[in-house]
């Protein structure tokens, strides 16, 4: 995983009070490559002029509930570098997302909602993922894996569904290029907590 000079991440800070704090760094967008995935008998070989990672960094003091959906993929899009983080839940009525675009290394803030369309009891199919109020970002994210976490200790729960899948649809930069996204590999997901 490399990480290029340049190469812009969003940063942000929540603060619902005194104590509780969330601060994220969302690193789209980084070139991997150098090495083999393993799956049964099959084998990948990472290509960096293809395939990205995502960091995803943080430290908090959260709230003792806690919800969030948070969606990401990089991909090659023409002759561009795209990558997406799209999240919501746990910033509401914070008056700040972590909604952005990442183009060819400079980010773009998305200051509206996304809003996450999916079926709660059945994560494998199709989820719509959009804006809250313009069209900025249109996508279809539809499922082939899903990853299920949970921890049940009674006062302390966490449960979350991290879906792999594919997107597909449009997004738009600030200054109006749209982007058509074909089956783009990407995640998405639900997390309920307490703790």
């Amino acid at each position: 995983m490399e990480r290029p000079a340049g190469l812009e991440s969003l940063n942000i800070m929540i603060l619902w009070s005194s104590t509780r704090y969330h601060y994220t760094s969302k690193q789209n967008s980084l070139p991997a490559g150098g090495g083999t995935i393993k799956v049964g008998a099959d084998s990948y070989v990472i290509d960096s002029q293809r395939d990205f990672a995502c960091l995803d960094f943080d430290r908090r003091i959260w709230k003792y509930r806690s919800f969030w959906n948070w969606s990401s993929f990089s991909a090659r899009i023409g002759g561009d570098t795209v990558g997406v983080n799209l999240g919501g839940g746990w910033t509401d009525g914070s008056g700040t997302t972590e909604n952005s675009l990442l183009i060819n290394g400079r980010l773009e803030k998305i200051g509206e909602d996304v809003i996450f369309e999916y079926d709660p009891h059945n994560f494998m199919t199709p989820w719509h993922i959009k804006t809250a109020f313009s069209r900025q970002v249109d996508l279809t994210f539809t499922p082939f894996y899903e990853r299920v976490a949970k921890t049940d200790a009674v006062i302390l729960r966490s449960e979350v569904h991290q879906m792999i899948g594919k997107f597909t649809g449009t997004i738009v930069s600030a200054h109006g290029l749209q982007f058509a996204v074909s089956e783009v590999i990407g995640w998405a997901e639900e997390h309920h907590a307490r703790w």
